[in-house]
């Protein structure tokens, strides 16, 4: 069914309404059951900091703080602040459900479709959109995404650079959208978008280098010497070489999370970060690769570059938390708006819903995986079977989207080929 301009409106108000309810349920069972979340018990203090001129030490850039004082100047108890807290996770989620809908407009795909998977994959894991700061890079991120396929080089480049300083992950699309203007030698936008990229990050760095209290780039030497925490896809392997005796581990808490020690685990550790590095690169040449296939095969068009585009960015995603120390419940919020983006592409139905069932999967299996290992305090991973095959089973179905997304998009141009040759062009 094709809705209207004023359907689809409806259609969206309807669909942010089940983000305000999910907002006041959410909310109702804290207040009821008295739950200590994290907004309360973390953010709720450095809030409290920053109001009071003070920069707490965080594991986040820097921009992260917008975020988490903004609630403290409408709410002064801890739960007060949580409710603010909530407001604002909600209203990025809402600017989420109208950047999908424009971008489905864009390419002439269903709106209804793409504003109800949306939803759903966000609503299953509202827990994690209204309880941590993910909800906010995933956004800009997304309204980075929209602004580079609109042309808005700009725009999109700033976007990204505010995203990377509230969360660091971001950062690695900044390469994917240059890529295009390399192979193009449209060398202007090059430098244009690496120059507005590196300006916006030195402008949002700045102030906090004169406030004159804590580090502004504390969140750089937090991340870089922390062992493995026990989600990690290392983590989960490792675990699972120990079930049958191969080496001994030790579950610790250490910045911030429950993280895994051992002689194993110690001695990866050190070549994650070289890892991921190596990993993107190859995703990096593969993109360029494949942008080539499609010049070279007469289908260089805006919508089979956006299959190659959004498949790209999702697979660079699920490599960067797949090879990284930490593989917390809320990262699957960050792949949300791309997995709608294939939605709505011109990619086979097929893939598409293999694509979808793959994610809801690894959705769910992250939910059961969050409340099997934080049934005691994120130790129960290290004592029952059962919490190391949550999390294993998690890692697994994310290494399997990873792999059937690159897959997909390489298939995705010869089959392109082959259906656009004449038979002419096959002898």
């Amino acid at each position: 069914m094709k809705l209207t301009g004023n359907g689809i409106r409806r259609y969206q108000l309807i669909l942010g309404m089940v983000f305000v309810a999910a907002s006041a349920v959410y909310l109702l069972v804290v207040h009821q059951l008295e739950l200590e979340t994290t907004v309360m018990t973390v953010y709720f203090p450095y809030a409290e900091e920053l109001i009071h001129g003070n920069l707490p030490e965080l594991e986040f850039p820097p921009f992260s703080m917008v975020f988490i004082a903004i609630p403290a100047l409408f709410a002064s108890t801890p739960f007060g602040y949580n409710v603010a807290f909530v407001a604002e996770a909600c209203a990025f989620a809402l600017i989420g459900l109208v950047a999908t809908g424009k971008l489905a407009k864009r390419y002439n795909q269903n709106q209804h479709s793409a504003l109800l998977i949306y939803t759903v994959l966000m609503i299953l894991m509202f827990t994690f959109v209204a309880d941590r700061l993910d909800i906010f890079p995933a956004i800009l991120t997304l309204l980075s995404f929209y602004c580079f396929v609109t042309k808005r080089y700009a725009l999109a480049f700033m976007l990204l650079s505010v995203a990377t300083m509230t969360k660091i992950y971001p950062a690695i699309l900044f390469p994917i959208y240059l890529i295009p203007f390399f192979m193009n030698r449209d060398i202007w936008n090059v430098w244009k978008g690496a120059f507005v990229f590196i300006v916006t990050s030195f402008f949002i760095l700045l102030p906090f280098f004169f406030i004159g209290t804590g580090d502004a780039l504390y969140f750089l030497a937090f991340q870089m010497d922390r062992p493995p925490q026990i989600e990690s896809m290392t983590a989960s392997f490792i675990h699972l070489a120990s079930y049958f005796g191969l080496t001994e581990v030790e579950v610790v808490f250490s910045n911030g999370s429950y993280n895994m020690v051992g002689p194993w685990p110690d001695a990866v550790a050190p070549y994650l970060l070289p890892l991921l590095a190596g990993v993107l690169l190859v995703i990096y040449a593969q993109y360029a690769r494949m942008l080539s296939k499609l010049r070279k095969f007469k289908r260089d068009n805006e919508n089979d570059r956006m299959v190659i585009l959004g498949g790209t960015v999702i697979f660079a995603l699920l490599a960067f938390i797949l090879t990284g120390k930490v593989f917390s419940a809320q990262y699957i919020i960050w792949i949300i708006p791309f997995i709608t983006f294939m939605m709505i592409t011109s990619l086979d139905h097929v893939s598409k819903n293999r694509i979808l069932i793959m994610s809801i999967a690894v959705v769910a299996l992250t939910q059961l995986n969050y409340f099997v290992n934080a049934a005691d305090g994120g130790e129960v991973i290290d004592t029952a079977h059962l919490g190391m095959l949550t999390t294993l089973a998690r890692n697994i179905a994310v290494l399997v989207l990873s792999g059937y997304t690159l897959w997909v998009c390489t298939k995705y141009i010869e089959k392109r080929h082959w259906r656009t040759q004449s038979p002419e062009d096959g002898e």
